[in-house]
């Protein structure tokens, strides 16, 4: 899931860098042949206005750019009388091919009318608008040839840019996961298909939510985009939101900011499934590790993992601990009895009531049959005694539910740092044969056994 989301994003931010490279390289030469040569020329809006001249321009015109800028163009330059003419003229000429060419006198700021050769060329369909090239005529300095190279230039440099716009738009549309190009206010610019179907709107309603898509709340949007605004990607940011369904839907956010363009990228992968199937997973996990680790029946610790907790406590962890090792009197009573659905009973209920009286850390595991073992970290010998004598009073006063009275036999010992696993095991175990032989419901301390009353 991360890898993809990894590769989708890193694949992002190498086609955002190419095509912001890209731009300004067209950008540059767009300026260079626009603004840098020796032929006056005018950009001008879909609407006629002048958009923008360059000095040449200026210096034959004669007006400053912020006289120009916003005018409609055959009107300022064109004597009155041969405007509207030449408009039409224009308008049909351009309707069977992208340029045309006209001679028409040209009138300067300072009222003067001079001849000049005019050669008007459509730009493509993205971006709009005409280059409006002048020659004077009464300068033969300026060749034809010029002309029509700059026009031709300018003309490649606007189709190319269009052509990688749409490159662009196609490679994210294709994409599986949602993305968006975002703008400064946090509205959308672009909007790939995947992000419309994840979400279930259409594509007008989801431009009109923006930001406000993944979060409701104004101002966590606000940090969400300054955060990104100040350099700090956000990467695989966990969302909760809804469809328009209602259905849940989560997902991983990775967005960043560019400064070439002023926008935010967004990056949006459903992990809905994902996540449902990693939790089960889990849970699957933690079932099975329940299942190697502890006891079917009473779901205390086995004894595979009771002699691993040993080996960390000893081997490992190196640090002091008590043991205690108990048994339950007359169990094989309490089977002929009352049968062995009983008896199970009997160690569950008592696994429950040990556990409730151990502290969390203290390991209880099934040692075998009616025998348990618990591990007590950090616990000095006069402490594991003290739990272990407070244990067999309560078990002692236990009223177990639809299951016979038991008490329980104690062996203590404790770890110090120098026994070896298997000797603190029959220490503790003579304790507990001892505490039988001395009459049972009784704790056994190791360390007051004399060397007599070890067998092995």
């Amino acid at each position: 899931m991360s890898g993809t989301l990894f590769i989708l994003t890193l694949t992002l931010v190498i086609t955002l860098t190419l095509y912001i490279k890209q731009l300004r390289r067209e950008a540059r030469r767009f300026n260079a042949l626009f603004n840098y040569s020796d032929l006056p020329t005018l950009f001008i809006a879909p609407d006629h206005t002048i958009a923008d001249l360059n000095e040449s321009a200026v210096t034959l015109l004669g007006y400053n750019k912020r006289q120009l800028r916003h005018k409609c163009w055959y009107e300022r330059l064109l004597p009155d009388e041969q405007a509207i003419q030449i408009r039409h003229t224009i308008h049909r000429s351009l309707k069977e091919d992208a340029r045309t060419k006209f001679k028409a006198p040209l009138i300067r700021s300072n009222a003067q009318a001079i001849d000049v050769d005019y050669t008007l060329t459509r730009l493509p369909e993205y971006p709009k608008g005409y280059l409006l090239t002048l020659v004077d005529l009464t300068d033969n300095t300026m060749v034809c040839e010029e002309l029509l190279l700059v026009q031709t230039q300018l003309h490649e440099s606007r189709l190319a840019l269009s052509q990688l716009d749409e490159q662009f738009k196609v490679t994210f549309d294709i994409a599986i996961n949602g993305i968006a190009i975002l703008n400064e206010d946090g509205s959308f610019n672009y909007i790939n298909r995947a992000l419309i179907e994840m979400y279930e709107y259409n594509e007008d309603y989801l431009r009109h939510l923006g930001i406000r898509l993944l979060l409701n709340d104004e101002e966590s949007a606000k940090v969400l985009l300054d955060t990104a605004k100040r350099g700090e990607k956000i990467d695989k940011m966990h969302i909760r939101a809804h469809t328009r369904s209602g259905q849940p839907l989560d997902i991983d956010l990775t967005m960043g900011y560019i400064p070439e363009l002023k926008q935010y990228y967004m990056v949006i992968q459903d992990i809905t499934n994902a996540l449902a199937y990693t939790t089960a997973l889990q849970q699957s996990k933690k079932h099975l590790e329940q299942r190697v680790t502890k006891d079917y029946l009473t779901n205390a610790y086995n004894r595979a993992y009771l002699e691993e907790r040993l080996e960390q406590l000893i081997q490992v962890e190196k640090r002091a601990f008590g043991l205690i090792l108990l048994d339950i009197d007359h169990f094989k009573k309490v089977n002929d009895t009352y049968g062995h659905l009983v008896g199970d009973d009997v160690l569950v209920h008592l696994v429950e009531a040990l556990k409730g009286e151990l502290r969390r850390g203290d390991t209880l595991a099934r040692f075998g049959g009616e025998e348990f073992i618990i591990l007590l970290p950090d616990a000095n010998h006069e402490q594991t005694l003290n739990i272990a004598y407070k244990l067999q009073r309560y078990i002692a006063d236990l009223d177990f539910e639809n299951s016979p009275n038991i008490t329980c036999s104690f062996g203590v010992e404790s770890y110090d740092g120098e026994q070896e696993k298997r000797a603190l095991l029959l220490s503790a175990d003579n304790a507990l044969y001892k505490a039988k032989e001395s009459g049972r419901n009784t704790v056994v301390d190791a360390r007051t056994l004399s060397p007599s009353d070890y067998s092995i």
